[in-house]
Formats: structure tokens, C-alpha cells, sequence
């Protein structure tokens, strides 16, 4: 077991996040932290002050800060230790409704266990992305579905979970299109219609475990970069569908995938983006980078180590996709 007597713990609570569940586990967290020996401050975030608020009043005088909530908690709390300019390291109790970034670094979304993590395991460092003055911390995003994130209202994801994106998804359909884009990725052009993009630092997004065995590190000081065309055909259609249900999308000649350490993306028109989750903005030119080892978050083992990918040192460039 770690040392953590006398160690003192920030507490934010996101006590709406999902199903409200953040308050309800508040006290049996609480308890478990005590009887390992953290001296806590709890405070619960509220409409007028976030967790990024919380952490910069409260955070400086502690030694670790542990967030109760979904992404956008987690994002708020390192936006908060960047602002304070701390190497202080984060515990992560995730009450989101998909919890695809706390599912890659291996954090349980049990809150007994998640809470064992911080106990029990030792801070990692993990990479962030700079999306141009504002941050993101596993995705950003364009294209088809990717607003139903911020538009699903809070009622329907408490009630549904990751389920209530499929619902809206199914409400989307027929409203499916093209998004024209030119894409600059570390010396490499990219242009053409795009069913979806997203640079992003996970193994799933929207709960969908799509990017495993394909290179993923999450402190390599790269993001992974997915353009998937826009399908012409029924055909086309059902391909991408296929590779997507079977988790492997390199093989596809639909998609285009890389390692990145700088990705531009640039519009005739203005895109909306999701960052996390949340609404990202309509953007026409926006320049996104890896911020390596951007902070430390606690987990019980370490980092994931996506295996299949080390054996195949040549699976970034297996699909060329087109290339200008």
C-alpha cells in the first residue's frame, strides 16, 4: 500500500453526475479515505463554482486531489492544477455516463474500487491535448453523432447511460452528411469528406472500445489521429459498420489513422467540435497539440500497455488511406 497518513486530500464532489450518484457515494468515500489515513476537506461543486474553481481556491495547500464525477469533472479539476502550476497528482472516481477515458487507464467505475486506486496505486503521468487556447483531455472531435455528447440532456444520460447516445444516434440518422476538411498531421496533407473525425488519447469514445490494439500509448506524447470518410453506399455503409462492431478499423479503406504529435484541421465553413463531451466551439482553422506528461493520475496497476500494437512497430502506416 501506498504511504497516506497524514497525506492531505481534496475532495470534489460533483454530486449531479451520473444518475447522482456522485452524492450518494460521497460518505462511504469519505469514510474509506479516513480510515486509510488521508486528512480530507470534502466540498461539493455547485452551479456557481466547479471543480476547476474548487481547485484553484482550495488545491495549492494539498497533496493530492481526488474528483467525484464524469469527464468534464476530471477536465475542470486538471484545468484547475495547470492553473495553479502543480505537479499535483489526481484520483479519479468516475460517475460519468460512459466513462471511456477512466475504462482506458484501467480505473474501475466501481466506486469502491476506483477509490482503492488512490489508496493502493501510484500516479502515472498521462498526455493531454492543447486545442488551441483551451484543453481536452482524451477527445476532440467533428462530424456525424459528435454533438449528441453535449445535446443529450443531463435527464436522458442520468436515466439511460452510455445507452441514451444510441438513442439520439438513432434520432440522427437520417440527418447524416459530409464534412469537408483539410487536415495537416506531423508533414502529412489530408483532404476530403468525412463521415467523423478525432484526435484523441483512449482506447473508446462514446463507449465504443474501437482503438484497442492499434498503438495507443497514453504518455507517448502522441495523439491518435481518425479520419473516416464519408461513405457513398449502403455498402460502404455496412463496411464501416463492420469494422466498427468488430474493432478493427485499420483495415478499412475508409478510415485513415496516424500517431500525432500536431494535427490542424482546417474548414471552409464553421465545424462544431466536442471536446470531451462537451461543446467545443465551430471552428474553421484550429491547431491541436500533444501536451506530454501533462499531469499524474492515480490507478492501481500500471498504464495499459497496448500489446498487440508493440509487436507490429509498422501498424501506424498500415493503411495509407488518400494522401495529397
Amino acid at each position: 500500500m501506498a504511504q497516506t497518513d497524514g497525506k492531505r486530500m481534496l475532495l470534489i464532489i460533483n454530486p449531479v453526475s451520473g444518475k447522482k450518484q456522485g452524492g450518494k457515494y460521497a460518505q462511504m468515500l469519505i469514510n474509506k479515505f479516513s480510515a486509510a489515513g488521508f486528512d480530507i476537506k470534502a466540498v461539493y461543486t455547485k452551479i456557481d463554482e466547479n471543480a476547476y474553481d474548487i481547485t484553484v481556491k482550495h488545491g495549492s495547500t494539498f497533496d493530492l486531489i481526488v474528483c467525484v464525477g464524469g469527464d468534464g469533472t476530471l477536465k475542470e479539476t486538471v484545468g484547475g492544477i495547470n492553473t495553479l502550476n502543480k505537479d499535483i497528482p489526481i484520483g479519479y472516481i468516475p460517475m460519468g455516463s460512459t466513462n471511456d477515458f477512466a475504462h482506458s487507464l484501467g480505473i474501475s467505475d466501481k466506486p469502491e474500487e476506483a477509490a482503492e486506486a488512490v489508496i493502493s496505486g501510484e500516479p502515472h503521468y498521462v498526455d493531454v491535448g492543447k486545442f488551441g487556447d483551451t484543453s481536452f483531455i482524451y477527445v476532440a472531435g467533428f462530424g456525424n453523432f459528435t454533438a449528441i455528447s453535449y445535446s443529450a440532456s443531463i435527464k436522458l444520460k442520468n436515466m439511460f447511460g452510455k445507452s441514451a447516445y444510441y438513442l439520439m444516434a438513432v434520432k440522427e440518422f437520417f440527418k447524416m452528411k459530409g464534412y469537408h476538411a483539410r487536415v495537416e498531421a506531423d508533414g502529412e496533407s489530408f483532404e476530403g469528406d468525412y463521415f467523423y473525425a478525432e484526435a484523441s488519447n483512449s482506447y473508446s469514445v462514446g463507449g465504443l472500445p474501437i482503438l484497442h490494439n492499434i498503438g495507443v500509448r497514453f504518455d507517448d506524447g502522441y495523439h491518435e489521429l481518425l479520419l473516416v470518410k464519408m461513405f457513398r453506399s449502403p455498402k460502404e455503409l455496412m463496411k464501416l459498420a463492420k469494422s466498427v462492431i468488430s474493432k478493427d478499423i485499420t483495415h478499412n479503406d475508409m478510415v485513415v489513422f496516424r500517431h500525432c504529435k500536431n494535427i490542424r484541421f482546417m474548414f471552409d465553413d464553421p465545424t462544431p467540435f466536442t471536446l470531451d463531451g462537451e461543446f467545443g466551439g465551430e471552428q474553421t482553422d484550429i491547431l491541436i497539440k500533444n501536451q506530454e506528461h501533462a499531469f499524474r493520475i492515480f490507478t492501481l496497476n500500471p498504464l495499459p500497455v497496448d500489446g498487440d500494437a508493440a509487436e507490429s512497430p509498422d501498424l501506424a502506416v498500415i493503411n495509407d488511406g488518400e494522401k495529397n
